[in-house]
């Protein structure tokens, strides 16, 4: 017998949820909340947001723990149903919705979740890399200092008989004209054009997401600049230069990275 044949007044029934409708909540839910507990999920968005994706995980999560919910309450109906005789087991309904099964179009539309959740596993365990930062325009002088100048003018906090600024502090005193001396932190980065006596001091502005983020970079001139690697976090203390657009250090300090890379 056909489904469309079964009197519906004979044979209560709605639409079970299936299995390939249920995961995507449960593996983008449980992906959100891992991104978020190891604190992966602040290097790509901004602190206020990486919260509420967090909420949005736990949203998640509750939606497929109901949706599970509902599909085994309609699968229970389904069987009293077969049980008290108004669906009799003879004919009982093979419509996708009484089984509980996909169509086709559900499963490549579950599948489509599966690619940028095998994208997002792959993501690095620490925050944006040297590489980005050139690729994006780091050593650019006159970029950081025109992006720098869209900001509000950094206030030098006192840290080792040097004023400390964070590098869009630093970016404004090179293209100010202010010298002085100055403390400030990033990580380590080279374009392969620099003088080995040289290396770029770099930390990425975000206002919201990793896509949007811009890097601020500064350069920095320390004979033991070789020493030091890509991607390792320092603080700088040393004389701004301004007639060459470089900070010239006196004194660089290896640090771990920061819980919150970005500016």
């Amino acid at each position: 017998m056909d489904h469309d044949e079964i009197d519906h007044a004979d044979h209560p029934h709605g639409t079970i949820l299936s299995w390939w409708e249920l995961w995507p909540m449960l593996a983008w839910g449980a992906y959100t909340l891992y991104l978020y507990a190891t604190g992966r999920i602040f290097f790509l968005l901004q602190s206020v947001y990486g919260h509420m994706a967090a909420a949005g995980g736990a949203v998640l999560l509750v939606a497929f723990a109901y949706g599970w919910f509902l599909r085994w309450r309609g699968m229970r109906r389904e069987r009293e149903a077969v049980h008290a005789g108004s669906h009799p087991p003879d004919h009982a309904c093979a419509c996708q919705a009484c089984a509980g099964k996909a169509s086709v179009g559900r499963y490549v539309r579950s599948l489509a979740f599966i690619v940028p959740l095998v994208i997002g596993l792959t993501l690095p365990k620490r925050g944006p890399n040297s590489l980005a930062a050139i690729q994006w325009g780091a050593g650019d002088v006159a970029m950081t200092i025109k992006l720098a100048a869209q900001r509000e003018t950094e206030r030098a906090e006192s840290r080792r008989g040097y004023g400390w600024v964070t590098l869009v502090g630093a970016a404004q005193r090179l293209g100010g004209g202010s010298d002085g001396k100055i403390g400030t932190m990033g990580f380590v980065a080279r374009k392969k054009d620099m003088p080995e006596d040289q290396f770029l001091v770099v930390r990425f502005i975000m206002s919201c997401c990793a896509a949007c983020a811009q890097p601020v970079a500064v350069p920095v001139r320390w004979a033991e600049a070789k020493s030091l690697e890509k991607d390792q976090w320092v603080e700088v203390y040393g004389q701004v230069d301004t007639k060459h657009q470089i900070l010239v250090a006196d004194e660089v300090v290896p640090i771990v990275e920061p819980k919150t890379p970005y500016m």
